[in-house]
């Protein structure tokens, strides 16, 4: 039976797929490209995977995100004119 790999070649691991998944959204970033959803939805299951989640704070990039949102106050269910 084989050994399990050690802690260190585990934590190395980790380290290059958080490394690699935050190179390939800063290289889409620097080339003007869009940053695929998928490649998004990647990273976040990541920080997701790993208990990486943090609460809003007034101005962050977040927050600036949430502002641009519409408002569907007006709505009723069923009544999408």
């Amino acid at each position: 039976m084989k050994e399990r790999a050690n802690e260190d070649i585990l934590n190395e691991l980790h380290d290059l797929q958080a490394r690699s998944l935050l190179s390939e959204i800063k290289r889409k970033i620097a080339e003007g490209q869009d940053v695929p959803p998928a490649l998004f939805a990647q990273a976040n299951k990541f920080l997701k995977d790993n208990g990486i989640d943090r609460a809003v704070t007034p101005g962050d990039s977040t927050d600036l995100l949430a502002e641009e949102m519409p408002i569907f106050d007006n709505i009723v269910q069923g009544d999408f004119s």
